[in-house]
């Protein structure tokens, strides 16, 4: 694959809709960086919480900080796609409204851009962020773009707040796809990684929070439609999204509904545990109940309390 423009200067993009309770956080976490020359570009997606006026706060007070304020709700690819509009510079990371950039993550992923001319997308490994700092988990993650098109066709393995992207290609690419609802970033990667070569930085570069406000085993089971949708549109040249339709729902079909919940709540409640979240695990628990059984919800709820109290 050809080479790209070096990356010079930086947009950090961080989309925001009802984040204020980790937002300034976020946010901090970005300013600390140790390398200082950057954007950051602040867009609020018309949240009813306050998250705007963080948003505003920090854009009078740094003139990195640029803030923009939606007056209606856009949705997220919408939102990334203008994002990638307005910013300044051509290398964009993105970032999250309840995670945490490292302070050398900039610095980092601006030397691996530079160094690596053919390298689109680059994500980081990252810590899992545990209940306090010692508690974070880290997730390693496949680095070369060959081991990465390979794991893109079953499942992401680039975490979407870890990535730093050519802005330039997104753009010509596309952009986010809003038909692929909660799997946006999933298919853009799709997308990239048949013309450009993407990676993962072998450091961890963020922390990552496992956040549960919403989360519900229906939308997990609608996301995993929308998987399967990006899969199928980009396994072979001129397939029609339509056409994928009906491929992803036949694959749908060939999944055990209660199995695959069954599966993703033992998962995150696994990692909930891992972390010592402990409170988060059992309300997880609780939350999934109606859709996984009695039976089981009281199995899992067993082996987070029993993760708990074992030395």
């Amino acid at each position: 694959m050809g080479c790209l423009e070096p990356a010079v200067s930086a947009t950090f993009l961080l989309p925001v809709y009802n984040g204020a309770a980790t937002l300034a956080e976020a946010v901090e976490s970005v300013l600390a960086q140790d390398d200082p020359e950057f954007e950051l570009l602040l867009i609020d997606d018309a949240s009813t919480d306050g998250s705007a006026a963080i948003a505003d706060r920090y854009s009078s007070r740094d003139p990195r900080v640029r803030a923009v304020i939606h007056q209606r709700n856009s949705g997220l690819a919408s939102t990334l796609n203008e994002g990638l509009e307005l910013a300044s510079n051509e290398l964009v990371l993105r970032m999250d409204q309840d995670d945490v950039s490292l302070p050398m993550r900039l610095r980092v992923q601006r030397e691996f851009m530079e160094a690596h001319p053919a390298v689109a997308v680059a994500g980081s490994w990252v810590f899992h962020m545990g209940a306090e700092q010692r508690f974070d988990r880290l997730v390693e993650l496949p680095t070369t773009s060959r081991s990465i098109a390979e794991r893109l066709q079953r499942e992401n393995c680039l975490y979407h707040p870890s990535v730093a992207m050519r802005r330039s290609v997104v753009i010509d690419l596309g952009g986010y796809r809003s038909e692929f609802h909660n799997a946006e970033d999933y298919e853009l990667w799709l997308r990239v990684s048949h013309e450009y070569d993407l990676a993962n930085v072998a450091e961890p570069l963020l922390r990552y929070r496992f956040s549960l406000g919403g989360m519900t085993l229906s939308r997990k089971w609608e996301q995993l439609f929308y998987v399967h949708l990006a899969q199928e549109v980009n396994r072979a040249e001129g397939v029609s999204l339509e056409e994928a339709r009906e491929r992803a729902t036949l694959a749908m079909r060939a999944v055990d509904r209660r199995w695959f919940m069954d599966q993703v709540a033992r998962g995150t409640a696994s990692e909930l545990a891992r972390l010592h979240l402990w409170q988060e695990a059992l309300r997880l628990v609780r939350v999934f109940a109606s859709d996984i059984g009695p039976v089981a919800a009281s199995g899992i709820a067993l082996s987070v309390l029993a993760a708990r109290i074992r030395p």
